[in-house]
């Protein structure tokens, strides 16, 4: 290797040591499927469920303790499911780790 490559090779270096990490700031996605979850976002970026974590309210849901009382004045106990459907078309609030590797849904819109 000649001086060339060996100045070339540290000039990359030093540009990628002082490159500015990418944006972790939010983003919106939207869903192109359901089953597993694929996000888009952007123009041609597509994002599959494997690099999503994914709140447990897009998944199984969670069961809220429901108080009420019926007409005879008796308090019933119960619980309602609180869990979001996602469908085709919606758009989440996206945001990505510091590699672009992993993605956090924060969201829905």
């Amino acid at each position: 290797m000649d001086s060339i490559d060996l100045l070339a090779r540290r000039i990359a270096e030093m540009h990628r040591a002082n490159s500015n990490p990418p944006s972790t700031s939010f983003r919106v996605g939207r869903v192109v499927e359901v089953g597993p979850l694929k996000l888009q976002w952007g123009d041609s970026i597509l994002i599959n469920e494997d690099k999503l974590v994914i709140p447990k309210r897009f998944t199984s849901g969670y069961e809220l303790p429901n108080r009420w009382q019926d007409r005879n004045g008796n308090i019933i106990e119960d619980t309602v499911l609180w869990k979001v459907e996602l469908s085709v078309g919606d758009q989440l609030i996206i945001a990505p780790d510091e590699d672009l590797k992993m993605w956090y849904i924060i969201d829905l819109i």
